[in-house]
């Protein structure tokens, strides 16, 4: 037997296998079962998925619900939202979206009201990194999407393979929005603060995207990335320089191009107190394995909140642990530049500094600068000094 043996009854209330109904339960609609084995089904209470049994695979209801495709489904809550879950009805990342399309081709196309339309991935990541003002679904590995200047096509790595016409495909919404980055402000804070010391905490450069399954420690930079954070170290105040990294590739890979746009023939000094562990992880294994199945942000604003989690020190105490670490690095008339994940930024500044990580998140190359003058601590942030009390 094979999902296309499971087919819906004349008037979309149940499941018949060989003309049989499978379940006694009727619905007041259903669609095809997809892989994993999952149909969507409304009943009074609202829409969501059920098994084979015609049981619901988990307690919450939506407006809507959309089909399995690559492990994930898009769903609508009450409040007009969009957001992916897994088979077990676990939102797949913290983010949530005007509009979302079925997954097709290893990514989907999400609308965003602040930042615009894009494709992301099974993990809810971005698969480029690029915003624009409206995209559609990838093709036969290539997609449409708007900027400025009118219709492009670009492959999954988010290269413009040229200009396009306007999709005949209608779309439910236009985009009026596009976020593009701005220029990082790290180099020109430390090109124009006044300080004794420097050392800037900071995310490592654009990676490969997380897909759903895939261990996220064999990512690396990105070509992209790996040009950013060279253009990053060339921006730097010319002052000696030093580099700490994460184990993890990525950041190491980060550490070395910030030294070599630098001018500095040296390489990063890897260090566990920013990552695999980090200062934060009293327990490496249980870490690891907590965050492959739960998603980085909506863990990392609980953990901030006050929340125990498994293998993690209380956050406090992880927060200290990470201050004396990057406040050991700092010299007199020096740069120490100490490369970790978004995951330990965000308890790092948001403990120092009460700021709220809600509705912004470090991006790559994205960080905070603890700097040293006259024998005080201050935290650059987001355009904003903090004093630190030692």
């Amino acid at each position: 037997m094979n999902f296309d043996d499971l087919i819906p009854n004349s008037d979309k209330t149940h499941h018949l296998y060989e003309g049989v109904p499978i379940y006694e339960r009727r619905f007041k609609n259903i669609g095809p079962f997809k892989f994993p084995g999952l149909a969507v089904a409304c009943d009074a209470a609202g829409a969501c998925h059920i098994t084979f049994a015609g049981e619901p695979a988990y307690a919450e209801r939506y407006d809507w619900t959309g089909d399995f495709a690559e492990g994930v489904a898009a769903v609508r809550d009450a409040s007009g939202r969009y957001f992916y879950i897994d088979q077990t009805g676990k939102p797949i990342a913290y983010d949530t979206y005007l509009y979302a399309t079925d997954f097709a081709e290893g990514s989907a196309v999400v609308y965003h009201e602040t930042f615009g339309a894009t494709h992301i991935t099974t993990a809810g990541e971005l698969l480029y990194g690029d915003w624009y003002f409206d995209a559609r679904p990838f093709a036969n590995g290539v997609a449409a999407v708007r900027d400025e200047n009118g219709w492009l096509v670009i492959d999954a790595a988010g290269t413009v393979i040229g200009r396009a016409e306007e999709p005949a495909e209608k779309f439910p919404l236009r985009g009026n929005v596009r976020y593009v980055p701005q220029e990082n402000q790290i180099p020109k804070v430390l090109q124009t603060a006044d300080w004794d010391a420097a050392a800037v905490l900071m995310r490592h450069g654009e990676r490969q995207p997380f897909i759903k399954g895939e261990p996220g420690s064999t990512k690396v930079l990105t070509a992209r990335g790996r040009r950013q954070a060279r253009e990053f170290g060339a921006a730097l105040p010319d002052v000696p320089i030093r580099a700490y990294a994460s184990p993890m590739v990525r950041c190491v890979q980060t550490g070395n191009e910030i030294l070599a746009g630098a001018g500095v023939a040296k390489e990063a000094e890897e260090s566990l107190m920013l990552g695999t562990p980090s200062a934060y992880v009293a327990d490496d294994e249980l870490v690891r394995e907590f965050y492959v199945i739960n998603p980085v942000k909506i863990m990392s604003l609980r953990y901030v909140a006050g929340e125990t989690l498994p293998g993690h020190y209380p956050v406090d105490v992880g927060t200290r642990r990470m201050f004396d670490f990057v406040s050991g690095t700092l010299a007199d008339g020096e740069i120490s530049v100490c490369i970790t994940h978004d995951a330990w930024i965000v308890p790092f500044v948001s403990l120092l500094t009460g700021y709220d990580f809600t509705n912004d998140w470090p991006g790559f190359l994205d960080g905070c600068v603890l700097m040293r003058r006259d024998g005080k601590y201050f935290l650059w942030w987001r355009g904003r000094e903090y004093p630190i009390a030692r």
